[in-house]
């Protein structure tokens, strides 16, 4: 079986990798023979993080025709500097070969598909791939409500037509049974496989909390802070405003809780602006870089953070996907939410009754550092019983997220 996985724009960012390295593995354990394709916008990195999984890795841009070749860019150029040349009759983009010749297209990327970003270009290559024959299927995919009709009627356009779509929680669900009207028989109720990713051994953290400085002697707390957030929501947010708001909770939680802070830069991306080590540098000069809060700032895994993050008494994220390492180990976790991902997939292992009391934070009251510090200090009382209750609750979605995959090969 040849399968090809789209919607990875890069494992710099540490929740693609979360999400794809368990696919890999849960795919393999179900077919061992099985020949994997990446489309990904990031392969020379990619390749770096993947190199013992045996996948191949294609530059995404290559089998979607969205680079135009050197030879068309010239002829453009003579366009517009001779108005009388004439250019050439624009070709259809041929079907890749690599879709057109895989047995199934398998469309990850957690929340690609929703509003809160552009869908078309993780549309494409499924287009491609329906115009040939190959099925098409979505992998616990979270999908925010469409704000426009003709939104969501493009995502159907693709989505009526597809083999399967698995979806990471409960909301999704219920938005895409209910109010999109996609068949039960097509939705599937599944959870993010990034539950499965196993954290670095044991050892190799502890050597790692030695290098960074934290002794142990303090309890420590997990701060996933984003450099991109104050850019995803529709109106946009003060950036220095949250800069303000996540200093005045570390220091709250240094001075009030006696706690260290180790800052989770899950997002390293190239583009400045979504780079969670320049947040995380800011808040350490702002902070007179205190000896108790500590940057981990190396390339590391999603692996290696998850274990740096299980051994935190709490976790307070913006990043989706650290908090799901903190969920997923068992930690009382806070998510900073813009969407329904945080909202949903929270709601799974703590319950929504417990958002009221500061398990969950949108973004916008995160920026007022009264609500923000009074939401840490509510979840900090009640972690040993928020533990306790992840913990009873965390079998059935680590076995809803191995579901995925046989959903995905029977």
């Amino acid at each position: 079986m040849k399968v090809v996985i789209t919607g990875i724009t890069g494992m710099r960012n540490r929740g693609v990798e979360a999400i794809i390295v368990p696919t890999i593995q849960e795919l393999r354990k179900r077919q061992p023979d099985i020949n994997i394709n990446l489309l990904t916008r990031s392969p020379d990195y990619d390749q770096i993080r993947l190199e013992s999984y045996d996948v191949k890795l294609h530059l995404e841009s290559q089998h979607l025709g969205t680079q135009t070749p050197p030879q068309s860019r010239k002829k453009v150029l003579l366009s517009k500097i001779f108005p009388g040349y004439k250019l050439p009759k624009i070709q259809p983009i041929p079907t890749s070969p690599l879709i057109r010749k895989a047995d199934a297209i398998i469309a990850s990327g957690g929340d690609i598909f929703s509003p809160e970003y552009p869908i078309a270009p993780h549309l494409k290559p499924l287009k491609l791939a329906l115009d040939v024959g190959t099925p098409v299927m979505f992998l616990a995919q979270s999908i925010s409500p469409y704000k426009k009709d003709e939104d969501a009627e493009e995502w159907l356009e693709v989505a009526r037509h597809a083999k399967l779509i698995t979806v990471r929680e409960q909301l999704t669900y219920n938005y895409l049974t209910k109010d999109l009207g996609l068949s039960t028989e097509l939705v599937k109720l599944t959870a993010d496989p990034a539950f499965l990713l196993s954290p670095a051994p044991q050892e190799q953290i502890n050597n790692l909390l030695k290098g960074y400085g934290i002794s142990g002697e303090r309890p420590l707390v997990a701060l996933g802070t984003s450099q991109g957030i104050c850019s995803y929501t529709s109106s946009g947010l003060d950036y220095e405003k949250h800069i303000t708001s996540w200093q005045k909770v570390i220091e709250m939680i240094i001075n009030e809780l006696g706690a260290e802070v180790i800052l989770i830069p899950h997002v390293q991306e190239i583009r400045a602006g979504n780079d969670d080590r320049i947040l995380a540098t800011k808040l350490l000069r702002a902070l007179d870089y205190s000896p108790r809060v500590h940057l981990a700032g190396c390339d590391h895994t999603a692996s290696e953070f998850k274990g740096l993050i299980a051994q935190c008494e709490l976790v307070i994220s913006e990043r989706t996907h650290a908090a799901i390492a903190g969920l997923s180990s068992g930690v009382c976790t806070v998510a900073v939410g813009y969407s329904i991902k945080s909202k949903g997939i929270s709601a799974e292992l703590i319950g929504e009754d417990k958002f009221e009391e500061g398990l969950l934070i949108s973004v916008q009251d995160f920026l007022n550092p009264e609500l923000a510090c009074q939401a840490v200090r509510n979840s900090w009382k009640q972690r040993d019983e928020i533990k306790t209750r992840i913990k009873e609750r965390l079998p059935e979605i680590k076995e809803r997220a191995s579901k995925n995959f046989d959903l995905l090969i029977s």
